[in-house]
């Protein structure tokens, strides 16, 4: 890079509305719906154009200083149910209208890299469902138990640029693809928690499982003639465990997160190749981390 090439001044106005509506249809219901306008800005990684790996040998991201900050407007409607004040189950709809998504693809060179680039618009529709229940209502032994989590489906989709569009319909490649998917916006996403918190004792433990669903991770590409299709993660699920204790002023918490460390397996994925073709597997490992804090 030459001097000046990686610079990046951003400088502008938004006006950003928000319209919310709450209705208490009674003690146990509430009802709530919501109209806003929101920014998706850059990230420091996102924006920077240097060779960027997590680790040696993994893919290579290089960011994009001219990359522009999204927009979008979003509509929510949300329902509550409380039955007891141990019970919380909710339910909600979501939609999002994206300018100047930020997705990122695949670029071919001398060596293969993802990178963001602003594409024009795109849409994301989501359903999810929440629910939290406290143990000892049901058993008495079980007081200190709470169990809870939520489940969301999403189905979303991103319009290429004509330019990129039209690469996909050359006739050397003949693979049309003016629409696919979000990138970084999984199928579904799975949470479940359990907890364990004696106030007495000073102690809380907890336990949380999540599954996420297959993920686009980088767009299509054309690399001299050649059609590079989109590149998925797989489903997979991570286990984390937290243990905290109170001991005076003195609070000391245990984690231990991705304790099942599951293979994460990335595929080359189109409906112009057939079955998913493999590209990487690998596993992110086992997470330990022991912290202090004083309270006084």
């Amino acid at each position: 890079l030459n001097p000046g090439d990686a610079d990046v001044d951003i400088d502008q106005t938004d006006v950003l509305p928000s319209l919310g509506v709450e209705w208490q249809a009674s003690k146990q219901w509430i009802f709530r719906g919501a109209v806003s306008g929101t920014l998706a800005r850059q990230t420091f990684k996102e924006l920077t154009p240097i060779l960027q790996q997590e680790y040696l040998g993994g893919p290579i991201f290089i960011g994009n200083p001219e990359l522009d900050t999204s927009s979008l407007v979003n509509f929510d409607l949300r329902a509550d149910w409380t039955p007891r004040d141990s019970t919380f189950v909710s339910a909600s709809i979501f939609h999002k209208e994206v300018q100047d998504a930020i997705e990122y693809v695949q670029r071919v060179g001398d060596f293969t890299y993802t990178t963001p680039v602003n594409y024009p618009k795109g849409h994301l529709t989501g359903l999810e469902l929440e629910a939290r229940q406290k143990l000892g209502d049901m058993w008495k032994s079980m007081e200190r138990f709470s169990v809870g989590g939520n489940a969301t489906f999403i189905a979303s989709e991103v319009t290429l640029p004509d330019d990129e569009a039209a690469l996909f319909e050359q006739p050397n490649i003949q693979a049309p693809m003016p629409t696919r998917d979000m990138t970084n916006a999984p199928e579904h996403l799975y949470n479940l928690y359990l907890t364990w918190d004696d106030e007495d004792l000073g102690t809380q433990v907890a336990l949380f499982w999540t599954v996420q669903g297959d993920t686009l991770v980088a767009g299509a590409a054309e690399d001299d003639g050649n059609f590079v299709p989109n590149i998925y993660a797989k489903e997979y699920d991570t286990l984390n465990l937290s243990l905290s204790q109170q001991m005076g002023i003195l609070r000391w918490q245990l984690q231990v997160k991705n304790i099942t460390n599951p293979e994460i397996q990335e595929v080359y994925r189109s409906k112009y190749i057939g079955p998913d073709v493999p590209k990487s597997s690998y596993t992110k490992g086992i997470e330990y981390s022991l912290g202090f804090s004083l309270s006084f």
